[in-house]
């Protein structure tokens, strides 16, 4: 399971609004140097991210918590948003070779046919599958208030 820490910022009567921190293990990486990785966690560092859990703990705002996602959902989501359309680029870009030979321009069009239908693929499947909880975040359990500074600034 994956976890997360989070700052519950609103409460209803079946779920919360949590507000996390983005976070990367940039710092502690031997290659953050030449990474574009790290680039992107340099910019979007500090800034939060509110999201939706539903849950039956009793919460209160400010309370910190802990989310969990299933690591199985995560591997299948990002396979999903990473490889599909790559991997329809590449059909598209053979079957534009197989159809119209190496040198044609055909080959490049029908390649970015098979991205923009992968991409399209996933935005569908992702709206599709929004509401399953196997792809929702869950509260795993609230942390103690120590009566410090909340980790995420409001």
């Amino acid at each position: 399971m994956l976890e997360e820490q989070a700052i519950v910022v609103e409460v209803s009567a079946e779920e919360v609004w949590v507000e996390t921190c983005r976070q990367t293990a940039c710092q502690s990486c031997s290659a953050k140097s030449s990474c574009g990785h790290s680039l992107l966690s340099k910019i979007s560092s500090g800034k939060t991210q509110r999201l939706q859990v539903k849950t039956d703990k009793e919460l209160q705002v400010g309370d910190q918590v802990v989310l969990g996602l299933d690591e199985g959902a995560f591997i299948r989501g990002s396979a999903l948003v990473y490889l599909l359309p790559l991997l329809a680029l590449i059909i598209g870009a053979l079957a534009g070779d197989a159809l119209f030979g190496l040198d044609s321009l055909m080959s490049f069009v029908l390649a970015g046919a098979g991205l923009l239908a992968g991409f399209g693929y996933v935005r569908w499947y992702s709206w599709r599958h929004r509401q399953d909880a196997q792809y929702q975040p869950v509260v795993l359990r609230k942390l103690p208030h120590t009566g410090d500074i909340p980790l995420i600034n409001q």
